[in-house]
């Protein structure tokens, strides 16, 4: 029987990212881990230039690299100018504790409804005018 490797909880938002057309890429700054994802869905797919746009940082708590089954904190995700600046919260946590396959499908859901030509009205004025999409 081959060893198998458990998820990270960055793993599972990933995927659900990935289901929703949407691509992720894991980060790491001052001992914390996160995931990165460009807010323009017709970004390059490329974790340099993710970094250089208007982008989503989502957090786990401290650490996006622990196993699932470690999941504690709920998913939330800020987006950030192209510079790094904050802009403002998108997911602000779970309403209440979910299992890790849980609320990473609740974060991607939201992340993306946050991020649709829609929802972007809502985004606070010093946001929309770094919106190119």
């Amino acid at each position: 029987m081959a060893n198998q490797i458990e998820p990270t909880e960055g793993d599972l938002l990933r995927a659900e990212l990935a289901a929703l057309g949407r691509q992720a890429f894991p980060g790491e700054e001052g001992g914390m881990t996160f995931l990165i994802m460009a807010a323009d869905p017709g970004a390059p797919d490329d974790e340099d230039a993710a970094y250089g746009v208007l982008h989503v940082l989502m957090y786990a708590g401290e650490r996006a690299d622990r196993p699932a089954a470690d999941h504690h904190e709920p998913w939330s995700a800020h987006l950030h100018a192209a510079d790094g600046t904050y802009l403002t919260t998108l997911v602000d946590g779970g309403p209440t504790p979910l299992d890790a396959a849980a609320d990473a499908a609740r974060c991607a859901r939201e992340v993306t409804q946050r991020l649709s030509w829609h929802c972007r009205e809502n985004f606070p004025p010093v946001a929309r005018r770094f919106c190119t999409f």
